[in-house]
């Protein structure tokens, strides 16, 4: 579908604090998924977002998106360093 392909387009960029392991500080929740799809113009629930367990590692990390019986998408969430 559209929307499928919209998203599958889309890469959300987050920068957070990091340890010099890569370790997140934070972590990125389908809140805030949620919000930078809102952002973006995409009214997506929040429970459409399937992501099990907050991201918590810097780098690429690919998300599914339930966008409707039987529809589902892909969004790459980019996660870098914050520099202070």
């Amino acid at each position: 579908g559209a929307v499928a392909d919209k998203l599958a387009a889309v890469t959300l960029p987050f920068s957070l604090r990091a340890g010099e392991d890569g370790k997140l500080f934070g972590s990125v929740t389908n809140q805030d998924i949620h919000r930078a799809l809102e952002e973006r113009g995409f009214a997506i629930e929040r429970r459409h977002i399937l992501l099990d367990d907050p991201i918590k590692t810097l780098g690429d990390h690919k998300i599914t998106i339930n966008i409707g019986p039987d529809t589902r998408a892909t969004v790459t969430i980019t996660i870098a360093p914050l520099t202070e």
